[in-house]
């Protein structure tokens, strides 16, 4: 199986492989921080946050990287993904 075989299935054009991954990381990242910076805070609220973070950072690096997704398109920041 081949990355251009896990990244066909999409759901509103984009690809849920790269969303689940990105998600993983980011979770991971934050639960690392909540437990080493912010042990008073609840964890579901770091939860929370990496969710609504994961898609800003990977439109962030995408553009910085220069990789044209659907998402940037339609945000009209990148140019149509082949």
């Amino acid at each position: 199986m081949s990355i251009k075989d896990l990244r066909s299935h999409k759901i509103f054009g984009l690809a849920i492989f790269d969303l689940s991954i990105s998600f993983i990381f980011i979770i991971a990242l934050f639960l690392l921080a909540w437990k080493v910076h912010f042990k008073n805070l609840d964890w579901w609220k770091f939860l929370l946050v990496a969710l609504f973070v994961t898609i800003p950072i990977g439109i962030v690096f995408h553009v910085l990287f220069g990789v044209n997704t659907k998402l940037n398109y339609e945000l009209g920041i990148s140019n149509k993904p082949s």
